[in-house]
This record gives structure tokens, C-alpha cells and sequence, in this order.
């Protein structure tokens, strides 16, 4: 996981400080992306013509401080287990991910439980950052019986932990570990993923590149897999868009002299440049202003991993930022959610963004596995496993636990549509549709939101 934002909370969520995305939503069935944007006017103009927005105060983050608890886990009931920060560097967002998780089993318990008794609930911590933590704190969970792990967050802990999760006959549910490098790893089908992975996030980006009018563009992205995956799924999606890829330009994240070099290799003629990295992502920005080229003279795009907060503390000039822009994979939750989580613990009452979305992809997370198990008439973690697809994809759609299961109880096949939007898991348990957060930074270098952007595979 890169050390200082989100995942690797998607490779981002620290350097994101909290802008802070996860994060997720309703996809359309092919065409055009579907945009919304909301701008503020403001005295100066990006280089398309567009007004620069006008970023809202940053919320604090949130710490956790809970006690693990719950039955023990029964033969023949779903037990859930929590892999979740509860200490360590994404502590931070425990708090909303668990709320997410005790608002789903307590929805389940409501409805009637599953396989006929009640939702099984224990909690474990994934202290990401404190190695072999969530590697006992896994054993200790699946050697107790539970049938399904939600989490971890960081794709280098879900990857430690995948191996125990197998071997147990039990799944993982993760609402956030985005490298696309897991599928890899999952021999036996017993991950899956309620956050949009990263392959997901360069097609996004394509769309919005699309839907923003640029026809060409040149990419700098880290020599890494983060790097990698997003830029060649940009790179696919855009072309057959009918774009062009001027250059490319896959650096060394630690090699000298990084921003300069960048951008004597890059196509500056392009309509876009999109600048696929993490912190490092300064260093580009600087030479880029430097010659003339920064975002307030063409179009300049991020990814997760560099748009945040972050970001503006690492360049030369924090106004030099202005009207860089992207996407984040984070979408609101409705109304209605978003009050609830916020109700569910004191600590979570001014939470916004990317916690909130946090807190639907967990809800979520639990309430696809406890319908895979019902629809399969087991725990079993190969059962459970087999049914996380179906449920997710084909069938009558619902968008509550009790609708759900009553779908079930008639005999009918469902398609789930959550808190996070429908996920049409795929054949690797990745989400085949997500909503994305459209940002810009403004006039003083801080994150706005503009709008959303719906992608599909």
C-alpha cells in the first residue's frame, strides 16, 4: 500500500486525505455517460471556458473507539465478521465502514434473518499499517466460524489475507480494496468487491474526458500497477471513443528529476493530459506550470490517487491547481442512508463524501452475501461465493433487505440494487457498473465537487 490516501484505499484514500472514496451507483445501459454539474461563479476561467468552482470547508475525519462483540458463530446461520480499521492508518475510517455494516445486519435481524435466524455479527480490526494484525485477527474470526469477512480496506492487506479466507470456506467482502491485481490472486472465487476497482475508474475517466469534448490527450502514469491498470483501461475505453492517445509517458516514481522529464516526454499538443500517479504527482504538476502548460492553460486530469487536499500542500502553489480535474469512485448515498449512518454513532454526525459512500459500499457488502446465502440455502462460503453474481445481476430489482428476501421467499430471481447503486458483479466479483464524484480544484487550490458521472465496464 503507498504510503502517504484512499485504498491503496484504492491507491488513494490517504493522499486524498478525506476528500475522502470511495468511492459508488445506478449505471447506464451503454451510450453517452450521464453527467450532472453544479459550478460557482468565480472571477477567473478554465482553459476550456468554463467558470473555476468553488470548494466547500473540508470536514475533520473521524476516529473509531469500539469493542469487538457478538454471538459466537453457529453451524447452519450466517455469521459475519469485520475485517475493518479499527486502529492503524485508516483508522479513520472505521466508524462509517462499521456503521454500514451494523445498519445491514440490523436491517437482515429486522426482516426476519437469514436461513431462518438471526444475523451472526463479530467484529475484527484490519489495522492496516501494524503488519501480521489482520492476518490473526482473520484467523482468530475464521477459526471461531464466521462465514463471511467485510473487508479490509487496502488492497495489500485484502491480498495477506485472501489465502485464510479460502482456506477456511468462507468469503471476503471488500467495500473498497480497488487493485485490479487481486483478481489474480482469487483462485477460488471467494472475493469480491462492492467498491469500483481501478479498470473501472480509467474507463470512467474516459467517459469523462469524452463527455468534456477532448479528443486528444498524453498520460504520465506511475511505472506500477496502479499506474498501469488505470492508463491502459483509459487508453482502451478512449480509443474506441475515437480518441487519440499522443503519448505515454510510464515513470519511475523515485527515479530524479521526475516532473522535467515527464514533460519533455509528453505531447503537450494534446487537448488533455491526464496525470495517472500519487504524490508524486507535484513534481509533474511544477514542471508542467513551469513551462507554461499547468491546468490553468489546458486541460490537466487526476485520478484518486492525486486529487485531494493533499495535493495542494505538495506543489509550489496551491493555486496552480486551479481547474485540474477528475474523478473520484465516490458517489452520495440518498438522503435517507446518509441520516442513519449519521445517526448511528455520535462520532459520524457531520459525515460527508466519501465516508458516507464508504459506509453504502459496507452496507452493501453485507446485505449481497447475506442474499447469496439465503438464495443458496447455506453458509458455506462456496455456496455463498456461487451466489454473489446472480444476486447482484438478474432478476426483479429490489433496494431493501426485507423486499429482498421476500422477492426470494416467492421463488423469484432478484438483481440488488443498493445504497451504492447496482453493482452487476462480475465473473471475478468486481463491480461491472459505478457512480464517480466529478472534481475540480478551484481558485485556491482546494477540491470541489461538480457533479457525477455513471460508468459501465
Amino acid at each position: 500500500m503507498p504510503a502517504p490516501r484512499r485504498r491503496r484505499w484504492s491507491c488513494g484514500l490517504l493522499l486524498c486525505s478525506v476528500v475522502l472514496a470511495a468511492c459508488t451507483s445506478p449505471g447506464e445501459e451503454g451510450g453517452a455517460p450521464t453527467t450532472t454539474t453544479t459550478t460557482t461563479a468565480a472571477a477567473v476561467r478554465c482553459p476550456d471556458g468554463s467558470e473555476v468552482p468553488d470548494a466547500a470547508p473540508t470536514s475533520a475525519a473521524v476516529e473509531l473507539d469500539a469493542t469487538p462483540a457478538g454471538p459466537e458463530p453457529r453451524d447452519g446461520a450466517l455469521d459475519i465478521g469485520t475485517l475493518l480499521p479499527r486502529s492503524g492508518d485508516l483508522a479513520f475510517l472505521g466508524a462509517a465502514a462499521l456503521a454500514g455494516v451494523e445498519l445491514a445486519v440490523a436491517d437482515l435481524t429486522d426482516a426476519g434473518g437469514v436461513l431462518g435466524a438471526a444475523v451472526g455479527l463479530r467484529h475484527g480490526d484490519s489495522a492496516e499499517g501494524s503488519p501480521g494484525v489482520a492476518e490473526g485477527e482473520a484467523e482468530r474470526l475464521l477459526g471461531a466460524g464466521v462465514d463471511v469477512l467485510i473487508g479490509p480496506l487496502a488492497s495489500g492487506t485484502t491480498a495477506r489475507v485472501l489465502p485464510l479466507v479460502a482456506g477456511a470456506d468462507a468469503v471476503l467482502v471488500s467495500p473498497a480494496s480497488a487493485s485490479s491485481g487481486l483478481d489474480a490472486l482469487d483462485r477460488d472465487g471467494r472475493l469480491f468487491r462492492t467498491g469500483p476497482d481501478e479498470a473501472l475508474q480509467g474507463f470512467a475517466l474516459a467517459d469523462l474526458l469524452v463527455a468534456d469534448g477532448l479528443r486528444t490527450i498524453s498520460i504520465a502514469a506511475r511505472a506500477d500497477e496502479y499506474g498501469s491498470v488505470i492508463a491502459g483501461a483509459l487508453t482502451e475505453r478512449f480509443a474506441a471513443s475515437g480518441g487519440e492517445v499522443r503519448s505515454r509517458v510510464d515513470y519511475d516514481p523515485a527515479a530524479d528529476a521526475i516532473g522535467p522529464d515527464v514533460v519533455d516526454e509528453l505531447d503537450i499538443t494534446a487537448d488533455g493530459i491526464v496525470l495517472v500517479g500519487l504524490a508524486e504527482t507535484a513534481l509533474v504538476v511544477d514542471a508542467l506550470v513551469s513551462d507554461g502548460h499547468g491546468p490553468g492553460e489546458r486541460g490537466v486530469y487526476g485520478t484518486d490517487g492525486n486529487l485531494g487536499e493533499r495535493l495542494g500542500d505538495l506543489v509550489q502553489d496551491r493555486a496552480e491547481l486551479a481547474c485540474m480535474r477528475g474523478l473520484l469512485p465516490i458517489t452520495q448515498p440518498d438522503d435517507a442512508f446518509a441520516e442513519r449512518v449519521r445517526s448511528h454513532d455520535p462520532v459520524l454526525a457531520d459525515l460527508e463524501g466519501a465516508g458516507l459512500d464508504l459506509a453504502a459500499e459496507a452496507y452493501d457488502a453485507v446485505v449481497l452475501a447475506a442474499l447469496a446465502a439465503e438464495t443458496a440455502g447455506s453458509d458455506s462460503g462456496a455456496a455463498i461465493g456461487a451466489g454473489m453474481g446472480p444476486v447482484s445481476a438478474d432478476g426483479t430489482h429490489c433496494a431493501d433487505a426485507a423486499t429482498c428476501l421476500e422477492v426470494l421467499g416467492a421463488g423469484d430471481d432478484l438483481a440488488y440494487v443498493g445504497q451504492s447503486g447496482p453493482a452487476a458483479l462480475d465473473e471475478d466479483g468486481n463491480r461491472s457498473a459505478a457512480g464517480f464524484t466529478i472534481v475540480a480544484f478551484d481558485g485556491d487550490g482546494h477540491l470541489a465537487r461538480l457533479g457525477t458521472l455513471q460508468a459501465r465496464r
